[in-house]
């Protein structure tokens, strides 16, 4: 079960690896904005740094998986 989930998240990434890191950086950088500007706006761009982190990351343990 687990081979082939982390099969479909690599396979996943590698048609989509250009994306992931920009949306991990700028996720990242638009979500800590947000924290300091406001004490109750939403976490939006860190949950979207969080998924590209996991895609990422899961990514990489799918290719050490194969």
């Amino acid at each position: 079960m687990l081979l082939g989930f982390g099969n479909g998240i690599l396979t996943f990434y590698l048609w989509t690896w250009f994306i992931w890191p920009f949306v991990f950086v700028f996720g990242l950088a638009f979500g800590i904005a947000d924290l300091v500007k406001d004490e109750h706006s939403g976490a939006k761009g860190l949950i979207w740094a969080g998924i590209a982190l996991l895609i990422m990351t899961g990514a990489m343990v799918g290719y050490m998986l194969r």
